[in-house]
């Protein structure tokens, strides 16, 4: 599946504001039930998880502690680029501007079904 730009501003713009503005469970509503994610931070907050956690409900946990250890993570986009199925948003912290990258992959219901994040 090959997505349009339009899809993906649409989509990252959902995915930052979301997460700035409002609840966990909300901001699941863009993935998946099965979506992964691969994240240093995931490997520091939940050792079991080496990193990768998979499925809503390991997601909803891990982003609740997210929230609670790093309550100052809001984050403004500064590009995307797209690729096939994929979505690269170039991203960076509002308070420190520390930068990050996330690799959304995105299937047919145009739904997070991986997420990779790099803190650079």
């Amino acid at each position: 599946m090959q997505i349009t730009l339009e899809q993906a501003h649409l989509i990252s713009e959902k995915w930052v504001e979301y997460w700035n503005n409002d609840t966990v469970e909300k901001y699941l509503t863009l993935y998946d039930d099965d979506a992964t994610l691969v994240s240093n931070v995931a490997l520091r907050l939940m050792p079991d998880s080496f990193g990768r956690i998979t499925g809503k409900p390991q997601m909803f946990e891990y982003w609740s502690l997210v929230r609670l250890n790093f309550p100052q993570f809001k984050f403004r986009i500064n590009r995307i680029e797209i690729y096939e199925n994929k979505i690269i948003v170039y991203y960076e912290s509002i308070i420190d501007n520390s930068k990050a990258i996330a690799i959304l992959s995105i299937n047919d219901h145009l739904l997070i079904k991986k997420i990779e994040v790099s803190y650079v």
